[in-house]
């Protein structure tokens, strides 16, 4: 039959069956290829920004490590810290003793192995740069100790002048 064809009827139906090859060839195999490859180049950044993450998290629990053994470190030495002197001192390196009116001892808590010493300390006229200072000073101690509360009000006589009522607690094994 294609040998009772034309010249001309050949190349048309050549050039038919040339599209139809094409046009199967980019719907069977061009098109499924650049998906896929779409789907990896997707998969990939997905991955990086996994590993990103990962990094992140890993940085995250060196420093919480590095936190813990700091830690560990303030609570061995807790065991012959004294709350009170230190308080006493450094309140007396700070500002004067007139300024603290009490120290009052508050219930030791016991946490597995563990035991938490907090005292409650009033200070009267005191500037606000002392109270930094004292802040700083436990903050900075070589023992485990936080600022529980914190309560400021200013003098009605003299503005520039504070009375602060704080809770101090120490941290140390039994």
């Amino acid at each position: 039959m294609i040998a009772n064809l034309s010249q001309r009827e050949r190349i048309i139906l050549a050039g038919g069956a040339l599209f139809v090859a094409i046009t199967l060839f980019y719907l069977l195999v061009w098109t499924p290829y650049n998906a896929a490859l779409e789907t990896l180049d997707a998969k990939i950044r997905s991955k990086q920004k996994q590993v990103v993450e990962v990094q992140a998290l890993q940085r995250d629990f060196q420093n919480l490590n590095t936190q813990i053994r700091q830690a560990e470190t303030q609570l061995s030495r807790g065991t012959t810290f004294s709350l009170f002197s230190f308080i006493e001192a450094t309140e007396a390196q700070v500002a004067s003793k007139e300024n603290l009116v009490y120290m009052r001892p508050q219930p030791s808590v016991d946490q597995n192995e563990f035991r938490e010493e907090s005292v409650e300390i009033k200070l009267e006229k005191i500037r606000l740069d002392q109270l930094v200072q004292l802040l700083y000073e436990i903050e900075s101690a070589n023992a485990f100790l936080k600022v529980k509360t914190l309560r400021v009000k200013t003098r009605f006589d003299n503005k520039s002048e504070l009375d602060a009522v704080m809770t101090i607690s120490s941290m140390g094994k039994k």
